[in-house]
């Protein structure tokens, strides 16, 4: 019984995984409830970008960055058709809570 208990104090340590469960985390992770695919899917695990998508780092950007680019990508000026399906298809309060938690992480 007593090897048990350093056991439980690592299981109840906050980690990666439960560092990842903020909702902008999730999206960018796992993809959106509105259907939208998660970030790392092009831009990187770690989100600094991924050279061979040509998909640039977003990791560290500016919160009004990101959601303007979202906006150019939503509107007809966007001509890049993955971005314009994250863009269109995340809503308001998601687009919010992705650029959030992006804007928190080191470039």
């Amino acid at each position: 019984m007593k090897h048990l208990l350093p056991l439980t104090i690592l299981l109840l340590m906050p980690g990666p995984a439960q560092a990842a469960a903020s909702p902008g985390a999730r999206i960018a992770f796992e993809g959106a409830a509105s259907g939208a695919p998660p970030c790392a899917a092009c831009h990187g695990e770690h989100l600094q970008g991924t050279p061979a998508l040509k998909s640039p780092a977003i990791a560290g950007l500016t919160a009004d960055y990101i959601l303007a680019r979202l906006d150019h990508y939503a509107g007809p000026s966007g001509h890049n058709p993955q971005m314009k399906q994250v863009a269109t298809t995340l809503t308001a309060q998601e687009k919010r809570v992705v650029a959030d938690y992006l804007a928190g992480l080191k470039r």
